[in-house]
């Protein structure tokens, strides 16, 4: 294009087009020039980004005692070193509205940080000292909860409107808590889902009055390694099934009708010899991560699977890193530029 042509391009409507690319590429045309970075820094450009939805999430990620962080971007198939941890030895655990929420190894502390502008913060001590479940939501319109579940049926709610820990109080006597499979539950809006795999179905709680239900839905035959995601504000389940031999990966989708799982897809894992398989995965918005460990040898994979276009893809493991011999701590978070915690 001519540079008398180019000149006279609007520079809101600029705006309005960049703002709608991948944040990888967004971060690319900063270091073009000052000129570019300034133009893609401004209030005005961020309104436009926020009106937008990023296609895919990003998925965050430490691995082992080392406390080395990793985020991956499924657009530019690219792993990311991450500084959060650095400072501040910590663990993704959940996240909500572009924000991530972390815990100290002790499950004690902790923190909401937002990956790609570096904003951190502490949370103030609550009246539960040692987490059994975490979880984190929006909080409408703007802000964000999360849940801290205690050992002895206790809980408290964070509001990060009010800055304060509120509906402290003790899960109902109906709801066994023997079974959540999910340190990290799935959020959909301001409700989180855990999966319960021994007193069959889905507990859920409603992060903005408190209210807790169980869910009867029986699992799937000849499942294992259950584990909820969401796509689009629905309800999926990924887990393991074993037959002849062959282990598989399978996905199914709750159906609305009938509040039964439905099998949409499955892998086989030829990759593993011998059936028994450990799975663990991350989701949102369709796309899911999975890491899977033969429990026989050091034999492991990671891949993407997405859900509109039922492709499954391998994952290249961070660079340096040995996943057998590393804890995978992990959340999928939808990037942003703008949230703060």
């Amino acid at each position: 294009m001519e540079p008398e042509i180019w000149g006279k391009f609007p520079e809101d409507l600029f705006e309005f087009v960049l703002a709608r690319l991948p944040i990888a590429i967004i971060f690319r045309f900063r270091i073009v020039c000052r000129q570019w970075n300034n133009l893609l820094t401004t209030q005005r450009f961020y309104q436009h980004f926020d009106q937008v939805s990023q296609e895919n999430p990003w998925f965050c990620t430490t691995f082992g005692n080392n406390n080395y962080g990793a985020i991956y971007d499924p657009f530019m198939k690219r792993w990311h070193c991450s500084t959060v941890t650095e400072e501040v030895p910590v663990l993704p655990v959940s996240s909500a509205g572009g924000l991530v929420c972390f815990c100290d190894k002790s499950y004690q502390d902790l923190y909401v940080c937002n990956p790609l502008n570096q904003s951190f913060k502490k949370l103030p001590t609550g009246s539960i000292k040692i987490c059994f479940h975490l979880g984190m939501s929006t909080n409408g319109s703007a802000g964000y909860k999360v849940l801290r579940l205690g050992c002895n049926r206790d809980y408290e709610i964070y509001d990060s409107i009010i800055k304060f820990w509120g509906h402290l109080g003790q899960i109902p006597a109906s709801i066994e808590l023997l079974g959540f499979s999910n340190f990290n539950p799935i959020a959909i809006g301001n409700t989180l889902y855990f999966m319960n795999t021994v007193h069959e179905g889905i507990v859920s709680c409603d992060t903005s009055t408190g209210v807790w239900a169980h869910h009867l839905i029986p699992a799937p035959l000849l499942s294992s390694d259950l584990k909820l995601v969401q796509c689009d504000a629905w309800i999926m389940l990924v887990g393991m099934v074993k037959e002849n031999d062959v282990a598989y990966v399978c996905i199914w989708e709750l159906e609305k009708m009938t509040f039964l799982f439905k099998e949409v897809d499955r892998m086989p894992c030829l990759e593993f010899h011998r059936g028994s398989v450990y799975l663990t995965c991350l989701g949102d918005k369709g796309l899911i991560m999975l890491y899977l460990k033969s429990c026989y040898n050091d034999m492991h994979l990671m891949f993407t699977y997405n859900i509109a276009t039922r492709e499954w893809l391998k994952v290249p493991v961070p660079y340096g890193i040995k996943l057998h011999k590393k804890k995978l701590c992990r959340t999928a978070f939808q990037p942003s530029l703008t949230a703060m915690p």
